[in-house]
């Protein structure tokens, strides 16, 4: 996050992948919808029975294809079934895979209110403030490198 034009997002994430990309089992995540600005890393709020955000991980690379080309290139490490892949793409002619870097679990998970002044999780994704995310990922602020 070094970068000002680099983002940090906060993504709603079902727990079960959200566990998986935590234990490095997962290394895309799968979205049918890209990001408008650049991210350099996404916070994990793991959704309903959790309802907390759970983790971060660095964003290495977002990729764009066909769901077709998508699962050929990362049905090894999507961390999800044909199945399922193929029902959350149906109809879409291009579907986006974003590439796990590294990713970090926290200590402690912490409710969404912590990171965001949302009281509601994105339903897909949301943009957070500079200040809260590089607090959340254990960066300096702005304030702190002055």
């Amino acid at each position: 996050m070094d970068s000002n034009s680099s983002e940090v997002a906060l993504l709603s994430i079902h727990p079960r992948f959200a566990e998986a990309i935590l234990k490095g089992e997962k290394l895309v995540e799968f979205r049918r919808t890209r990001f408008s600005r650049e991210v350099s890393h996404v916070v994990i709020y793991a959704t309903q029975p959790i309802s907390k955000v759970v983790g971060w991980f660095e964003v290495s690379a977002i990729e764009a294809h066909h769901p077709d080309k998508l699962w050929v290139k990362f049905r090894d490490c999507g961390g999800i079934d044909e199945g399922d892949f193929r029902a959350y793409y149906l109809g879409r002619k291009t579907g986006y895979a974003i590439r796990v870097r590294q990713s970090r679990r926290l200590k402690e998970a912490k409710p969404l209110t912590s990171v965001c002044s949302n009281t509601r999780p994105p339903q897909s994704f949301t943009y957070l403030d500079r200040a809260s995310a590089r607090k959340l990922l254990g960066l300096p602020t702005a304030q702190a490198t002055k």
